[in-house]
């Protein structure tokens, strides 16, 4: 009866946390929200990406788009990340891509990532900021818009 009660908790949970709507899914036995990407849709979305997909879905995307280097042992990473998507969907004309870095070692290369977290804005396939730490939610949410209006300091 244990085995069984057991085997239906973790369907109730995976059915709970499986929400189908559009193009989401929640993964059942992780925490990272998974999207269909599609380069022209609009903004507001965050998506976990694979580095093979990078070129895809930030280099090619028609809206702008801040990409978190990150890694799952990092505290600041995971301090700043529920910052990042709640600016990024709150202003809702620039997605949120989260590489991870530990599987993604070329891009961290590709992009001299040395520290984290490193935050990146892309527009038009080209980075054009970049901040590196932990910093408030009001400079996250300013570094989200000016991405969006082009008032974007210097890497």
């Amino acid at each position: 009866m244990l085995a069984s009660l057991t085997k239906t908790t973790s369907m109730f949970r995976a059915v709970s946390l499986a929400r189908v709507q559009g193009s989401i899914f929640r993964a059942a036995n992780s925490s990272i929200t998974a999207q269909r990407y599609n380069s022209t849709s609009s903004g507001g979305k965050v998506f976990e990406i694979k580095q093979s997909e990078f070129e895809e879905k930030v280099l090619e995307s028609k809206v702008p788009t801040v990409v978190d280097f990150y890694a799952p042992w990092c505290q600041p990473c995971k301090m700043l990340a529920p910052l990042l998507s709640k600016a990024v969907e709150k202003n809702g004309q620039v997605n949120l891509v989260k590489v991870n870095i530990d599987e993604s070692l070329e891009l961290a290369h590709d992009y001299r990532i040395t520290s984290l977290p490193t935050v990146m804005a892309f527009r038009d396939g080209e980075p054009v900021s970049a901040f590196i730490g932990m910093r408030p939610a009001a400079a996250i949410e300013q570094f989200v818009n000016d991405v969006v209006t082009n008032n974007t300091p210097s890497k």
